[in-house]
């Protein structure tokens, strides 16, 4: 599963008189198809981790989607290090043993989407909001408004403090529970997060 495969950035179908293309292609248009993304398995035959390398507009940058995590990366770990097959690490000491160190990768790509060139300004094309699935959108919102509250309140948190406060009925319930530490149950009083300079006529 991790023998190795080289593939290129640029395909040129169109090469050796269109050998590799099928018997009913169209050959007025120019297959030269350039790399877009590169879908990796990492791990062996009975399970590993997938993750994908992008170039959302074709450029030099690339990005690793690795679940939530989102990295840019540059074109040597997108594609050679994706290749497979066994890497060799030089000896630390030479003179002792020049035979190579050579370990089998445990990641290398299994799926490449190329993009035809005389398709490219069709398919990468700019994204509207009705192109996305409502599902989506209702998500991805939620997700903003979750991320600027949380921004929000890391902001203001300087402004704040967590009290807690005890009610008749918690000093009631601590009695005779064999608890002689505390007169109540700190645990189980209410909190209250409030401005540090609330007067406490206000907070009643």
């Amino acid at each position: 599963i991790n023998d190795r495969y080289e593939f290129p950035l640029q395909l040129d179908l169109d090469k050796d008189d269109g050998k590799y293309l099928t018997p009913d292609a169209d050959r007025s248009i120019r297959n030269l198809y350039t790399l877009h993304s590169v879908l990796v398995h990492s791990g062996g035959v009975h399970g590993g981790h997938y993750y994908a390398f992008i170039r959302p507009t074709l450029s030099d940058q690339w990005y690793k989607f690795d679940d939530e995590r989102v990295t840019k990366e540059d074109t040597k770990k997108a594609l050679e290090e994706q290749y497979g097959g066994e890497e060799e690490l030089p000896q630390v000491n030479p003179g002792f043993n020049n035979t190579p160190f050579k370990f089998t990768k445990y990641s290398n790509a299994y799926m490449l989407v190329y993009i035809r060139e005389s398709d490219k300004e069709k398919i990468m094309c700019n994204v509207d909001e009705k192109d996305i699935a409502e599902h989506l959108r209702i998500r991805l919102k939620k997700e903003q408004e979750e991320k600027e509250h949380k921004k929000k309140e890391k902001a203001e948190a300087h402004l704040y403090t967590i009290i807690k406060v005890a009610r008749d009925e918690d000093l009631k319930e601590q009695i005779g529970k064999n608890i002689y530490f505390d007169l109540v149950d700190h645990e189980k009083v209410r909190n209250f997060r409030i401005q540090k300079q609330l007067p406490f006529n206000s907070f009643k």
